[in-house]
């Protein structure tokens, strides 16, 4: 998440529980009590402060709503394996352009020299490892 989305998170969530002062006031007696700078800064994007994960747990149990857990969440969670079997397809059309110039290049003087045998065989490796990602990828996905 960027400052921007904290800061949009961590208003939506004071403005919750009553605002930033009412914020204040339900944390003042927990372990996670902040200071009013602290607090007020998390709404400010420019100042790049974030509130401590326990007090957006506490005041989240509050208002009895995942304002910024949820955001957080959504964030975590990986890409499904159809959407990696696809980006691992692009990867192979990719890397197989790169192959074809690379093989294009090499065989204009009609020979094949060590050195470009290994340029290629790097190549042809990156190219087996996406087939068998999409491969994996495909056995994962659920109907």
């Amino acid at each position: 998440m960027n400052p921007r989305q904290h800061a949009f998170c961590a208003r939506a969530l004071q403005d919750a529980c009553g605002g930033a002062d009412a914020c204040l006031n339900v944390l003042d007696d927990t372990p996670f009590k902040m200071g009013r700078t602290h607090l007020y800064d998390t709404r400010d994007p420019s100042t790049g402060r974030t509130m401590p994960i326990g007090a957006v747990a506490f005041l989240e149990k509050v208002c009895r709503r995942k304002i910024y857990t949820e955001v957080i969440s959504a964030q975590v969670d990986g890409p499904t394996d159809a959407e990696c079997a696809v980006s691992e397809a692009c990867e192979i059309t990719e890397t197989g352009a790169q192959l074809q110039r690379l093989v294009r290049e090499a065989a204009s003087d009609g020979v094949f020299s060590e050195h470009e045998k290994r340029e290629i065989e790097q190549v042809l490796q990156l190219l087996q490892n996406h087939i068998a990602g999409v491969r994996s990828c495909l056995d994962e996905v659920r109907p």
